[in-house]
């Protein structure tokens, strides 16, 4: 008989958030994730910028306002 470990346990727990997750990104439409994974794809590449120049060109500076609104026209992000 194995001992269960912490490692198990928190190993467990982020399977079921990561199978919940996945759930929920399947019930997302195409243009949603397309949204999220634009927006993630950019955040990437700008924070990557930063860190390796210290500094952000006005291009990035476009694709973050671009990424910006189509996560706003995907999702009721904000109230009136």
């Amino acid at each position: 008989m194995t001992k269960k470990t912490n490692h198990d346990h928190y190993k467990a727990q982020r399977d079921k958030q990561d199978a919940l997750k996945t759930k929920a990104m399947k019930s997302l439409t195409v243009d949603q994730l397309n949204a999220i994974k634009e927006t993630h794809n950019v955040l990437v590449s700008v924070t990557q910028m930063i860190a390796e120049c210290s500094d952000l060109y006005l291009s990035d500076i476009r694709e973050l306002e671009n990424a910006m609104w189509k996560l706003k026209h995907q999702f009721v992000l904000e109230k009136d």
